[in-house]
């Protein structure tokens, strides 16, 4: 994923700008920065990622007003800036459905994960959401290539024919390779049919393992890099008519 674009909505400068560059040091890019006089026009220009949100803003309306007014034109996840939070505030604020809400003073560490479970969670909610349109991708269009992933702020680039395994982490998975373990924000299914089937195998509900990485295989287990993996009841059948055994 390309660098987010993060549009700050603030009507205090002096905020908004700590804001930015701690945004920046984090390595985010920031689109703009409004007092909320002119949001809408500017989200329409620059089609930010996502919208940090001021809710007690000093204009003819208040954050949560403009939230609304978002909410009804744009697909943008926002999150909400509040140097208090009262009952009557948050009650009228959550039926607007924001991201996440951040309570003022907040250090680098509190918009990071703020910003990275919204993003997160606004992707899943489009993927559940929305119809697919995307042309399924064939095997044949993964071979001798390689897969995108994400460490730190840098996609990194990982050959296909270098994964030994990936292994199921809760709603993530790990990419495992002879010298790193990838976290990813996958499931182990959604690898599944990411990955060539002519290569990539199912042995376990928790496991993926590349094929021509194992070195061997017994009656419940088989071997990669002296990592011992579990075959599944379930899978074991399917698995052994992709060995050549003589």
């Amino acid at each position: 994923m390309a660098t987010p674009k993060i549009l700050i909505a603030e009507d205090e400068i002096i905020i908004a700008e700590d804001i930015a560059s701690c945004l920046e040091e984090l390595g985010y890019y920031i689109c703009a920065i409004d007092s909320g006089d002119h949001l809408i026009d500017i989200i329409r220009e620059t089609e930010p990622n996502l919208l940090l949100l001021d809710i007690h803003l000093k204009g003819e309306i208040d954050g949560v007003e403009l939230a609304a007014q978002i909410k009804k034109e744009f697909d943008i996840p926002f999150i909400f800036l509040t140097a208090y939070a009262d009952k009557a505030t948050i009650d009228r604020a959550k039926t607007t459905e924001p991201y996440g809400f951040i309570v003022k003073p907040f250090d680098d560490k509190d918009l990071r994960s703020a910003i990275e479970i919204a993003l997160y969670k606004h992707g899943r909610d489009k993927e559940r959401f929305e119809p697919k349109t995307a042309t399924p991708i064939n095997d044949s269009t993964f071979t001798n290539e390689f897969l995108f992933v994400k460490v730190k702020h840098r996609m990194v680039k990982i050959a296909l024919k270098d994964i030994l395994w990936v292994e199921a982490y809760d709603n993530y998975s790990f990419i495992i390779t002879p010298g790193h373990k990838y976290l990813i924000s996958s499931t182990l299914k959604e690898m599944e049919n990411k990955l060539p089937s002519t290569s990539f195998v199912r042995t376990h509900r928790s496991y993926i393992v590349n094929l021509e990485k194992v070195d061997a295989f017994e009656e419940g287990s088989l071997i990669i890099n002296e990592k011992s993996i579990p075959i599944g009841k379930s899978f074991r059948k399917e698995l052994m008519t992709k060995f050549n055994i003589i």
